[in-house]
């Protein structure tokens, strides 16, 4: 009777590293699955802070100073309504460049006043661009006069984001 020699074969040892890769490849997809998800959910939820942060403020300024208040908090950066603002917050610029931004921060833009944020990924789909814009703005409506014309109302403020411009295709 022959002994067989203890130990790996070079093939059970290829196989054994093949399988090793597969499942680290697997397990490295889903890691990076997990952090796009992640960072989906924390620029919803900061916006969904900012919703109701502009909520509170609207209504503190239109009981105040009644439409013009609202017009001029539309220009204010909503972080700063904040108890805190996100750790992630690099500040206010006026059209900074690009390689002075972070991806996974949180910047306003005083040019246009927008909240942006440049994701790490592209979490939201292949054809978006990778920063992503919210502003305040104001709702109006054409409403009747006596006299016939017609002129707009304010109907208050909205926070959302910004749709894709020519401007973002560079970023």
């Amino acid at each position: 009777m022959t002994r067989r020699a203890h130990g790996f074969t070079l093939f059970e040892f290829a196989v054994s590293a093949s399988l090793c890769a597969l499942l680290a490849v697997a397990l490295l997809s889903r890691v990076a699955h997990y952090q796009a998800e992640s960072e989906r959910v924390v620029v919803q939820q900061l916006v969904a802070s900012v919703r109701t942060a502009l909520s509170v403020r609207a209504a503190q300024v239109l009981a105040a100073r009644g439409e013009p208040g609202l017009r001029a908090l539309a220009l204010e950066n909503p972080l700063t309504w904040l108890a805190r603002v996100p750790q992630n917050y690099q500040g206010e610029y006026y059209r900074p460049p690009a390689d002075l931004l972070k991806p996974g921060f949180w910047y306003y833009d005083q040019s246009d006043k927008t909240i942006n944020f440049l994701l790490r990924n592209d979490t939201f789909s292949s054809g978006t661009s990778k920063l992503l814009k919210f502003k305040v703005e104001l709702l109006r409506e054409p409403v009747p006069t006596r006299s016939g014309g017609r002129k707009e109302a304010t109907l208050g403020l909205v926070f959302d984001r910004v749709k894709r411009t020519a401007s973002d295709n560079t970023n």
